[in-house]
């Protein structure tokens, strides 16, 4: 597991772990797309947005932080991230070479 600045990161690509640095150190608040190696983004919409933080222990691993006010916030999977953006603006950051927008879901009750 590489490790940048303190930070551990779980077999992320290089850009990703680039990003994310900037975006800790500066302070820029993001919207993270998950998704399969193969670029097809999950089509996740919770937890998904906020600044970049990191847990406390022996091994730091990237969290996503909804507020500046917030203490806590759900682990980064860094290694399924498939695209990085800017929550004002949506300036992308990173994008997989092979990203492809989350496919539509048809609710089966209608």
């Amino acid at each position: 597991m590489p490790e940048v600045n303190g930070t551990a990161y779980a077999d992320a690509p290089p850009e990703v772990i680039a990003v994310l640095e900037r975006c800790r150190a500066d302070g820029t608040r993001i919207r993270v797309a998950y998704g399969h190696a193969d670029g097809q983004d999950w089509g996740e919409t919770y937890d998904t947005t906020g600044y970049v933080g990191r847990s406390c222990g022996r091994i730091k691993i990237p969290l996503l932080i909804h507020n500046r006010r917030s203490i806590g916030g759900g682990g980064i999977l860094t290694d399924k991230v498939i695209r990085i953006e800017t929550t004002k603006g949506r300036r992308v950051l990173y994008q997989h070479p092979a990203y492809k927008p989350p496919k539509d879901v048809v609710n089966a009750s209608s």
